[in-house]
């Protein structure tokens, strides 16, 4: 293990893991709440930021550390969002440092939090809200290791539409249920920390060229219903935006979870 690397990272990561997760075995009925961190990253820095990211999961790994998770991506810009599912607002009151190293309950972890990690320009902290009711997952689509591509489509509304935004999802939902589509989506919604009224639809697929065919795939089956749809969503969309990255299981560390089929 790079000892002193771990020690540059933890300081500026420490608050994202400092949050104790005690949750069930089927991430899909624990999504509920989720607590998003998007690290910037230097690009000449990103091999050593990434060494961290890996020593910091061998450390946890290595001493066999429960009760908090959180998977870790990388967007086309070079900056790391890591997603940590939460039971509820609550375990956000104890105070970061001290939940972490009273968590952890080791000594190499105090020390580690009081290095700061010259890796990273800035980060942000939001918290987001599932919305099962609102996403599509097909029984037969995974989403962890073999589909680690990532899209996240941004989008803002302008106040008061949420009723009219959730009925026009929930639409897209029937739609691609009724015409058993093979493409799944995710629904998030803004919580706090972000811009409201904010709806975040995540895609999946196992590399660009598999997520371009499914999306012309499924377009073809949904037909003119499905554009109608998405025309009426997007007559109501404020700001957009749109970015696409990867999964990086090799830096995750969810060992209360299994990722749900």
């Amino acid at each position: 293990m790079k000892t002193n690397s771990i020690k540059h990272y933890c300081s500026a990561f420490f608050l994202l893991l400092s949050i104790a997760f005690s949750f069930g075995q089927n991430l899909e009925e624990n999504l509920n709440l989720l607590l998003v961190r998007e690290d910037k990253v230097a690009p000449d820095l990103a091999d050593e930021y990434e060494m961290s990211l890996a020593d910091l999961r061998d450390y946890l790994t290595e001493n066999q550390i429960k009760g908090f998770n959180y998977f870790t991506h990388i967007k086309d810009d070079f900056q790391f969002t890591h997603i940590l599912p939460l039971n509820s607002l609550d375990e956000l009151n104890e105070g970061t440092r001290k939940a972490l190293i009273k968590k952890v309950n080791k000594p190499e972890m105090e020390l580690i939090m009081d290095y700061f990690d010259l890796s990273l320009d800035s980060y942000i902290q939001y918290v987001v809200q599932y919305k099962p009711e609102l996403s599509y997952v097909p029984s037969s689509q995974q989403w962890d290791e073999g589909n680690t591509y990532r899209k996240w489509h941004y989008y803002q509304f302008y106040p008061g539409s949420e009723d009219k935004v959730e009925e026009i999802f929930a639409a897209y939902k029937n739609l691609y249920k009724t015409k058993n589509v093979e493409m799944g989506f995710r629904v998030f919604a803004g919580f706090i920390g972000i811009e409201r009224p904010t709806y975040i639809l995540t895609t999946w697929a196992n590399s660009p060229l598999d997520y371009h065919q499914d999306l012309e795939k499924a377009s073809t089956i949904l037909g003119d219903d499905g554009a109608l749809l998405w025309s009426k969503l997007m007559e109501m969309v404020k700001e957009a935006k749109i970015t696409e990255g990867w999964y990086l299981p090799q830096y995750s560390y969810a060992p209360d979870t299994k990722l749900a089929e």
